[in-house]
């Protein structure tokens, strides 16, 4: 099972800024004020993730803007968690539900059980009915 990173998500307003970009080579400034996050995310995140950048002959930092949009939506996917998985966010990654318990608060069902790992509690939602 792959490692998931949380580290440089973009919000749901941020993912929508992306349509902005255009094909051609932006500064790290350019960017994080098109999408609206910090500069330094870029290099303290990004970067170190494997983002493809191009440096010029005096070593600033370039980006294509369609090439990042491409990345940031390739490499941090929606996690698809099976029917009988919950997702930990100590561990970061789907773990297996074990000995679940079923609760019912108001008409809301849901499961409760203990992360394998870490041992932290989890909660699954079911259905809610109204």
């Amino acid at each position: 099972m792959t490692k998931i990173e949380l580290r440089g998500r973009l919000s749901g307003q941020q993912k929508t800024r992306l349509q902005n970009l255009f094909e051609m080579m932006y500064k790290p400034s350019e960017i994080a004020e098109e999408i609206g996050f910090e500069k330094r995310q870029i290099y303290r995140v990004y970067i170190p993730l494997g983002l493809p950048v191009e440096r010029d002959s005096r070593n600033h930092v370039w980006i294509n803007g369609m090439v990042f949009k491409d990345w940031i939506l390739e490499y941090y996917k929606k996690v698809k968690l099976k029917e009988n998985e919950v997702f930990c966010l100590t561990c970061k990654k789907p773990v297996e539900i074990i000995d679940p318990i079923h609760n019912e608060k108001h008409s809301l069902f849901y499961i409760t059980c203990d992360c394998p790992h870490c041992g932290r509690k989890l909660s699954k939602i079911i259905t809610n009915k109204f």
